[in-house]
This record gives structure tokens, C-alpha cells and sequence, in this order.
């Protein structure tokens, strides 16, 4: 797989960041946004995304999140 990176700021994405921008912003996304640049855009804190990211992955509820 090609690596990823931030649309915005170039930043390598690991796979969780790229996971909670499809759940939160569009399932069928190609480019994605790091914590930091998510977190700006949705007026929230990154570690506010980083608790939906265990949320998700400790829920099960997601194929997005599978666990470690």
C-alpha cells in the first residue's frame, strides 16, 4: 500500500487516523487529514479524536478499528 499522508499538512498518517476520517467524514475518502488538522477542522481537541479512536476500537462495533 502507498503511504499516506495529510492533505493538509504532509504529516505520515497512521491507519487509526485514516479509519476516523472515513467514520466521521466520508467512508469512500482517497485523501485523509492527520489528528491535528481533523481536530482543527471539526473545533474539537486531539485528544477528543484520540478517545473516539479507542472508543471504536475497544466497542467492536467498527470494521474500521481492529484491534492490536
Amino acid at each position: 500500500m502507498a503511504a499516506r499522508c495529510c492533505m493538509e499538512c504532509g504529516k505520515h498518517l497512521a491507519g487509526d487516523e485514516i479509519a476516523l476520517y472515513r467514520k466521521l467524514i466520508w467512508r469512500e475518502a482517497t485523501s485523509y487529514k492527520c489528528l491535528d488538522c481533523l481536530a482543527n477542522d471539526l473545533s474539537v481537541t486531539r485528544k477528543r479524536l484520540e478517545s473516539l479512536i479507542d472508543y471504536y476500537r475497544r466497542s467492536g462495533t467498527c470494521c474500521l478499528f481492529v484491534g492490536k
